[in-house]
């Protein structure tokens, strides 16, 4: 059976009904802060600390508990300086000539303490290191520092044994510019070095200070420059230097670089570089 509500009590009560929900409804709709608009997608900024090396020199970037990272050093053999522009054509820019090939990894035991180890075959040098985050850039510190002890040695450490210690303090400015000093000891570098034979000289270690900065110039994109001036002690060759641009994509980093040495380590960075020579190189890091 079908009815209409028009015109019947309770048609008008019901209205009556709806009518004062209404009226109860709007003040509040009025008083209520209007609902957020949607955000508009936009790439978030990155750290301006995006890897635990420069170029060869440490970071104090630290990974997380029970994470890893991967790094490959790849230095091509020629010297860039060598011949015209022709001879380099015809090397492919030293793509033809062979290369140093460096394999790293480390382990984060804790968020603060990680252990690792990299071979290189400049000499079969292995060394095995271990580095502390003992502070961190915040509120209350102006600076991060890190903690870093190593030992390598040639021919796969059975010879030439190389102590190490080294200091990293760092300063961020914003996610545009970091700042890097890293002083060192090295004990015995002149073991480490074979072209010593022979060489006169009473020096046996080393102390040097590694001075790098990275720069950010777009959202993925930076320019990183090292140089490691030695302060006493054995000394070998110029001080080495690299300059670098790097990409980041996700957990990778990729850096094509130019540096004047082969040497990856702190041991060979303490025996420093070629006067001329500018090698091309480049390294590729993974954290997982």
């Amino acid at each position: 059976m079908c009815f209409s509500l028009r015109g019947s009590g309770l048609g008008r009560r019901l209205a009556l009904v709806a009518a004062a929900l209404l009226m109860s409804v709007l003040p509040a709709l009025a008083q209520a802060p209007a609902a957020p608009p949607d955000p508009i997608p936009t790439a978030a900024a990155l750290p301006v600390q995006i890897d635990l090396n420069l170029i060869n020199l440490p970071t104090t970037m630290s990974i997380a508990r029970h994470k890893s990272y991967f790094r490959l050093t790849h230095r091509f053999a020629r010297d860039l300086r060598r011949g015209d522009l022709g001879d380099l054509a015809s090397d492919l820019f030293s793509l033809d000539n062979g290369a140093v090939i460096g394999l790293e990894y480390r382990f984060a035991i804790t968020g603060s303490l990680q252990a690792g180890v990299n071979r290189s075959m400049s000499n079969k040098t292995i060394q095995t290191f271990a580095r502390w985050d003992a502070l961190r850039q915040g509120d209350s510190l102006p600076v991060s520092l890190s903690l870093t002890g190593s030992f390598e040695g040639l021919d796969n450490l059975t010879e030439r044994y190389q102590p190490g210690i080294a200091v990293t303090v760092s300063r961020t400015f914003g996610d545009v510019l970091a700042l890097y000093a890293t002083p060192a000891f090295i004990g015995q570098t002149r073991e480490g070095d074979p072209a010593s034979v022979g060489v006169p000289g009473d020096e046996k270690n080393t102390m040097y200070i590694g001075l790098g900065t990275r720069v950010r110039f777009c959202r993925t994109g930076y320019v990183v420059a090292e140089f490691t001036p030695r302060l006493s002690g054995y000394s070998p060759n110029s001080s080495e230097w690299g300059v670098a641009v790097e990409k980041r994509t996700g957990g990778h980093t990729l850096q094509l670089n130019f540096t004047n040495s082969f040497g990856t380590t702190l041991g060979q960075l303490a025996q420093g570089g070629s006067e001329h020579d500018i090698y091309l190189g480049f390294n590729i890091t993974r954290r997982f």
